[in-house]
C-alpha cells in the first residue's frame, strides 16, 4: 500500500526491476553507477577507501547528469544509507535467478569480510 493506493506485486517487482536496471547502467548516461560493475561506471569516488570493489555511488540529478570527480561527493560518494535499498532489492530479484528459486537469507553475507 502506498499513499492510500494498494499495488499488485507484480507491478512492484516490475518497478524494483526498472529502478535497478537504472542503476545499473540502463539509463541516459549509459553508466552503472555501482562500482565496477559493467563496462562504464564512476571512477573518481569520493572515499577514503577508494580501492573499495563495489558499492553504488549517489548518482546522477534529477536531470539525469553526472559529474565524475571525486570533489563532488553528491554525486560520487558510496553511502550506507545509499546501498542498504541496492542490495535487498537485489537478493529479492535475484529469487528467481537461483537453481531452486531460493537464496538463504541466513548466510547470504557470510563472505563478506568485517573490519
Amino acid at each position: 500500500m502506498s499513499g492510500g493506493k494498494f499495488y499488485r506485486s507484480e507491478a512492484l517487482e516490475d518497478f524494483a526491476r526498472t529502478q535497478v536496471d537504472y542503476i545499473l547502467g540502463k539509463n541516459p548516461e549509459k553508466m552503472s553507477y555501482v562500482v565496477g560493475f559493467g563496462e562504464r561506471y564512476p571512477e573518481e569516488v569520493h572515499h577514503m577507501g577508494v580501492s573499495i570493489m563495489r558499492a553504488m555511488v549517489g548518482g546522477p540529478d534529477k536531470l539525469d547528469g553526472f559529474n565524475d570527480l571525486r570533489s563532488n561527493y553528491n554525486y560520487t560518494e558510496p553511502t550506507l544509507a545509499g546501498n542498504s535499498g541496492l542490495v535487498p532489492a537485489l537478493v529479492a530479484l535475484s529469487q528467481n535467478a537461483t537453481p531452486n528459486g531460493m537464496i538463504d537469507h541466513n548466510t547470504i553475507f557470510y563472505s563478506v569480510q568485517l573490519p
